[in-house]
């Protein structure tokens, strides 16, 4: 049975890929925190859900806000108090967001891929 508050918010338009990557990380981050998104946001503030869903999956602001139904204006400020803090850390290099298809940074609050994000995939400061 579909849910169709959740199908509701994504545009008919949009490939079934981007409702499924969706889907991915909604079931992953209720699959590690043991709370469905629901009870995620009745038990926390919408802040700290959002970090706790960036220590489970590494994808794009976006992603992360239209799986989760969180307010991005809201998240963007997030975003830098976390930074600034050094608990959030955004890829160097920029990707195609699984939800928009632009390019965008990947985001984690998970310390073990704070490395690699930082690290440069290309070779231009190395030519010399």
């Amino acid at each position: 049975m579909r849910n169709s508050h959740t199908t509701a918010l994504i545009h008919k338009r949009q490939s079934k890929d981007t409702k499924n990557i969706l889907k991915l990380i909604r079931k992953t981050v209720e699959k590690n925190t043991g709370l469905t998104t629901s009870q995620l946001k009745k038990r926390y503030s919408e802040q700290v859900v959002f970090y706790k869903a960036l220590q489970y999956v590494t994808t794009t602001k976006k992603a992360v806000c239209k799986a989760l139904e969180l307010n991005i204006d809201n998240v963007c400020r997030y975003k830098r108090t976390y930074e600034k803090k050094g608990l959030l850390v955004q890829s160097v290099n920029k990707v195609v967001c699984p939800y928009s298809g632009y390019r965008a940074h990947k985001l984690t609050t998970n310390e073990k891929m704070f490395l690699e994000l930082t690290k440069s995939n290309t070779n231009q400061l190395k030519m010399f």
